[in-house]
């Protein structure tokens, strides 16, 4: 457990870059790299063609993972439950769903 001192030395040296940054960008506001723009979804599909990726096809593997993961709900509940437990278990563990 960090001490209140430790903390105000902290909260010390956070103020003084922060009192850096302000002062930095004061003296030249305009970025030197232009941020990334976001891709539209022409874009993404002229990218994934690019790379030999056939987006219908991908779309419909993904309607039939969903059907075959309907049939198997139906007729074994309990392995359609310990997959999806499964599956949300590694995937909060790999930082993907959200903050850890």
């Amino acid at each position: 457990m960090a001490t209140k001192a430790e903390l105000e030395t902290e909260l010390e040296q956070l103020r003084e870059r922060n009192a850096t940054l302000e002062a930095r960008v004061e003296q030249d506001p305009a970025p030197k790299e232009k941020p990334e723009r976001t891709k539209s979804s022409d874009e993404i599909r002229k990218l994934l063609e690019e790379h030999g990726i056939d987006l219908s096809q991908a779309q419909s593997l993904g309607e039939d993972v969903v059907e075959e993961f309907g049939r198997l709900q139906k007729d074994y509940p309990i392995t359609a439950l310990l997959i999806a437990f499964s599956l949300g278990y590694v995937v909060g563990r790999a930082g993907l769903g959200g903050a850890s």
